[in-house]
C-alpha cells in the first residue's frame, strides 16, 4: 500500500494524476459506437437498455437467404456486434447478429440453407444460446396462391402473408393413385399461443391491417432508399403476370423443341432446357394471362395524366397484406395445378420451406412476402423486392407488437 501511494504522489509531481482504466458498463443507455484513446465511447441513445446478456433477447428472426437476411439487418434500429459480441453457447453452429429493432432487443440467425431440416437446427441452436426466445418471426419469401378476381381477395407479387396457423403438406402417405397427408393430433403442427392469436385477430381488422401495410410501405421506402438496395425498388405492375394454372411453361415453336411439341396433358413431359428459359424466350402467350383487378388499377394509375397520379400511383403499388393458413415443405412448388390442388385442399395461401421446422420450438409467426406464383412461369425477377416487403412488414409488425 506504502509503494502505491508513493507511485502516486510520484507521478503528480511528474504533471499528471493516475486515472484507473474504465470498464464499460453494458447496462447503461445507450450504445458503444466509437473508440476514443482505446476504450468505447457511450453515445446517448432513447432506446431500450443495452442487454446485459444473452438471457435479455426475447425476439429471434430466422431467415433463409441471403438477400432476405440482408434486408432484415438493413432494417436494424442499432447493431451490438460492431463493438461488443455477445457469444454463443457452446455446440451451437449458428451464426448471429444481434441489435434493436422496434424498440426489440432482436437476434438474426443466418440459416445455412433452405427447407425444414435447416431451420430446424438453426431453432435447436436458438434454444441453446438464447433461452428467453418469446416470439421468432421467419421473414422472407414464398409461393403465392393468387386468389380471387374480385380486387379484395387477389393476392399480387410483393404482397405479404402472416401466417395464422401452418401445415406440412408434404408429410403423409404416397398411395398408388394420390398422397394423403397425415392429419392427426399428433401428427399436425400446435396452432399459435394466445397472445399471437389476440395480436392477429387485432390486425387482421380493417383499422389493424391499414396501420400494419402503412407502417410496411413506409419502412419499404426507407429499405429501398438505402445504399445496396436499389434492385429491390417495385418491379412495375406490367412485370405481375398470373398464367391461367394449366397452361404448361415450355416451347411453343414445334421446329425447335419436338419434346415440347407432344406435351398435350399435364402429364406429359416438357424438356429440360424449357424449365430454365423465360417466358419470353420460350413465347408464352399473352392471350393466357388472366386479367386481375388491382394490376389493371395499377396500370392505369402509371399511365394517367391527371394531377393526382403520383399519390394514385403510390397507393396502387401499396403491398397488401393478408392473414391466412400456410402450407410448409421441403418441396418447391412449379405448377400452378398442384398448387390450387392442395389451396383448395388444405385452404392455405402461400407455400414455404422453413416454417415447419421452427414452430414447435417456440412461438412463431412467419412472415414472408409473395415473390412468384408457384407455377411453372415463375422466376427470380421479384424476389428483392419480395424480401425487402417481407422485411419492413416485420419491423412494423414487432413495432405493433410491442405496443399490443
Amino acid at each position: 500500500m506504502d509503494s502505491q501511494r508513493a507511485t502516486l504522489r510520484n507521478k503528480r509531481r511528474r504533471g499528471f494524476e493516475f486515472q484507473p482504466r474504465p470498464v464499460p458498463d453494458f447496462t447503461r443507455r445507450g450504445t458503444y459506437s466509437s473508440l476514443k484513446d482505446g476504450f468505447p465511447k457511450l453515445e446517448a441513445t432513447t432506446s431500450l437498455d443495452r442487454p446485459s446478456g444473452r438471457d435479455d433477447f426475447e425476439i429471434a428472426l430466422i431467415c433463409a437467404l441471403q438477400i432476405e437476411s440482408d434486408a432484415v439487418e438493413a432494417l436494424f434500429d442499432g447493431y451490438y456486434e460492431e463493438d461488443y459480441s455477445y457469444g454463443k453457447a457452446v455446440g451451437d453452429p449458428n451464426a448471429y447478429t444481434t441489435g434493436r429493432m422496434a424498440g426489440h432487443n432482436v437476434v438474426l440467425a443466418f440459416m445455412p440453407g433452405m427447407g425444414k431440416v435447416n431451420s430446424a437446427n438453426v431453432a435447436a441452436g436458438f434454444r441453446m444460446s438464447f433461452p428467453n426466445i418469446k416470439l421468432g418471426l421467419v421473414v422472407g419469401i414464398c409461393g403465392g396462391v393468387p386468389g380471387g378476381e374480385d380486387g379484395e381477395n387477389e393476392v399480387l407479387l410483393g404482397d405479404v402473408i402472416i401466417s395464422t396457423a401452418l401445415i406440412q403438406y408434404d408429410f403423409g402417405r404416397q398411395y398408388d393413385n394420390r398422397v394423403v397427408r397425415r392429419d392427426t393430433l399428433q401428427d399436425n403442427l400446435s396452432r399459435p399461443n394466445a397472445q399471437i392469436r389476440s395480436f392477429i385477430t387485432k390486425y387482421s381488422g380493417l383499422k389493424g391491417c391499414e396501420t400494419l401495410r402503412g407502417k410496411t410501405f413506409s419502412y419499404l421506402d426507407d429499405l429501398c432508399a438505402k445504399n445496396g438496395f436499389e434492385k429491390s425498388a417495385y418491379p412495375g405492375a406490367d412485370k405481375d403476370i398470373l398464367y391461367h394454372p394449366k397452361y404448361r411453361h415450355k416451347h411453343r415453336n414445334a421446329a425447335v423443341c419436338s419434346a415440347c411439341s407432344k406435351c398435350r396433358k399435364s402429364s406429359d413431359k416438357v424438356c429440360g432446357s424449357a424449365l430454365e428459359l423465360s417466358c419470353a424466350e420460350l413465347g408464352c402467350e399473352d392471350s393466357m394471362i388472366i386479367s386481375r383487378a388491382r394490376i389493371e388499377k395499377a396500370k392505369s394509375a402509371a399511365s394517367s395524366t391527371v394531377a393526382s397520379r403520383d399519390e394514385e400511383l403510390r397507393e396502387a403499388r401499396k403491398p397488401f397484406i393478408h392473414f391466412g393458413k400456410m402450407a410448409s415443405g421441403d418441396l418447391v412448388i412449379k405448377s400452378g395445378r398442384h398448387r390450387d390442388k392442395i389451396a383448395v385442399r388444405e385452404k392455405v395461401i402461400a407455400f414455404e420451406m422453413e416454417g415447419a421446422g421452427v414452430w414447435d420450438s417456440f412461438p412463431t409467426v412467419v412472415i414472408k412476402s409473395v415473390c412468384d406464383y408457384a407455377d411453372s412461369h415463375k422466376n427470380k425477377m421479384w424476389q428483392r423486392y419480395a424480401a425487402a416487403t417481407a422485411a419492413a412488414c416485420s419491423k412494423a409488425f414487432l413495432e405493433e407488437w410491442r405496443r399490443a
